[in-house]
């Protein structure tokens, strides 16, 4: 389902941000890394990495990749709210519109701040939303479906402007032998304008570097499909 993720192209970019900004970071936390890949990318180009999912499931195949690939990354599993790792680090990541899945603000400023405790003085915290625009041109009321000889899925998309939620719903089915097994799931996102996050994150007291239009040195707007966000602390 994520293959179509360009991993090389995230890592390049956020080292983009590190020469626009004149970073040479060592140590890099990255919350909600999923299953490990984009650590994994960073780790081949000499940065020493720590993950940290919610997932222990995803965890787990995390620490699976790295020992394959005879990595040493650091892996463990908690909430970006409070990750179980004390810090300090060069750089916090947290990317692929994760940010989003913090569904009330209150949430989003206990990540700002636990993040704030865990960063050296002076080190960025890199992360990205989506905005409304994009969930109304990509994912009101759509329908996609995707399959090979191992597994098919059925995503069903909508965009509750009202209560400014994103919400996709999953049907997969994965091979399992002579049948298939069959798996629901439901992810739901908040949609924050640019300046209420923005706003948070000087709240908690960081400086706002930079917020730029996906993937690029533009500035960002509301007209942007995903926003990153560079902060100092």
């Amino acid at each position: 389902v994520m293959r179509h993720v360009d991993y090389i192209h995230w890592a390049d970019f956020i080292e983009s941000i590190f020469e626009r900004f004149d970073e040479r970071p060592h140590t890099i936390l990255e919350l909600a890394c999923g299953t490990g890949t984009l650590s994994s990318v960073l780790t081949s180009r000499g940065y020493s990495m720590t993950g940290v999912d919610h997932s222990d499931s995803m965890i787990d195949i995390a620490r699976h990749k790295a020992q394959q690939e005879d990595q040493t990354i650091a892996f463990h599993t908690g909430d970006m709210v409070d990750p179980p790792v004390p810090g300090p680090f060069d750089t916090v990541l947290c990317l692929y519109d994760s940010v989003n899945y913090l569904m009330e603000m209150e949430r989003v400023l206990e990540m700002l701040s636990a993040v704030g405790s865990r960063i050296r003085p002076g080190g960025l915290f890199i992360f990205d939303a989506c905005t409304e625009i994009n969930s109304r041109r990509f994912f009101s009321s759509e329908t996609e479906r995707e399959g090979t000889d191992d597994f098919a899925y059925i995503r069903k998309s909508k965009y509750l402007a009202k209560e400014h939620i994103q919400i996709n719903e999953f049907q997969l089915l994965l091979k399992n032998g002579d049948h298939y097994d069959q798996h629901f799931e439901r992810h739901e996102q908040r949609i924050y304008p640019i300046s209420t996050i923005l706003d948070a994150c000087r709240k908690v007291g960081f400086e706002i570097a930079g917020t730029f239009d996906g993937f690029s040195m533009i500035p960002a707007s509301e007209q942007s499909n995903r926003v990153h966000f560079v902060l100092r602390k």
